[in-house]
């Protein structure tokens, strides 16, 4: 198989690249949100810092009310992130299922937009700017939260995995020069993801406490959402980094779980019985 560069690579290579290059970008797409959603809206819109990521689905000034710029980056980003996490295989069938449904949540939050209050005095120059918005907001009265819920369920889904099933490919690391050194880093990699896990549920929480106890007039939840975001791009780089300490990274990991598998099963199969009138060996 040929490179890009018309080298050779082995099909495992490529494989092992593959996996490698969705888990630096899903660390990427997730570290570049907040800043995009900033940058952008302040930069050529000319929009002042929201008081939340998902208030820039329908942030806008007078002159935009047609395009709501922001709103591309918001659900375009969102999406490749929850594709990425969809398409990436766990090594586990319970990794793979909250990959996967973390992947659906996330679509979730990309196309169901935060709810408007008409009622809300915060919102009063939002309204002002664009008019037709009252009406959105009118009709999303009495209606289920889907962004707030996938929000909340994303992220639940993420901490499961950094938390319970990041450490299922330990085991596997490569060995060093002791034993007690393995160890040593194991339980690094174990604690760094336990931590991880736990900000991925804290940071949340909190910008929901944040969004009722400040009403969200200021951009503290924005900052907020940026941190539990950040610490998912953080887990796909720490992920990447522990991956690639075996000299075949993802192929040394999976050949090794499936041969422990293999023993596994066939410790968990009953042995044949004797045929009677005859002696097994």
């Amino acid at each position: 198989m040929k490179n890009l560069f018309g080298g050779s690579m082995q099909v495992e290579d490529h494989v092992q690249n593959t996996y490698k290059s969705l888990r630096l970008g899903l660390a990427v797409l997730a570290i570049a949100l907040p800043v995009l959603l900033y940058g952008i809206g302040k930069g050529l819109y000319g929009l002042e810092l929201q008081r939340s990521m998902s208030a820039y689905f329908f942030a806008a000034t007078a002159r935009q009310c047609s395009l709501f710029p922001l709103r591309t980056v918001f659900v375009g980003v969102l999406c490749a992130i929850s594709v990425g996490l969809y398409l990436y295989k766990g090594f586990s069938w319970q990794e793979n299922l909250a990959l996967n449904a973390a992947g659906i949540f996330g679509t979730c939050v990309a196309l169901f937009p935060e709810r408007l209050d008409p009622d809300d005095a915060r919102l009063v120059g939002l309204f002002r700017a664009c008019p037709d918005l009252v009406a959105v907001a009118a009709a999303q009265q009495g209606a289920m939260p889907v962004h707030f819920l996938a929000a909340g369920a994303m992220f639940a889904c993420l901490a499961y995995v950094a938390i319970f099933r990041a450490k299922d490919t330990l085991q596997y690391l490569p060995l060093e020069k002791t034993d007690d050194a393995r160890e040593r880093r194991k339980r690094r990699y174990a604690r760094t993801y336990r931590a991880l896990g736990g900000l991925m549920v804290a940071f949340p929480l909190v910008g929901l406490v944040l969004s009722w106890v400040m009403g969200q007039r200021y951009a503290a939840v924005f900052f907020v959402e940026a941190a539990g975001i950040w610490t998912f791009g953080a887990y796909w780089i720490v992920k990447s980094k522990e991956m690639a300490r075996s000299t075949k990274g993802e192929r040394q990991v999976a050949e090794k779980m499936t041969a422990d598998k293999g023993l596994a099963d066939a410790h968990a199969t009953p042995s044949a019985s004797p045929v009677f009138g005859h002696e097994t060996s």
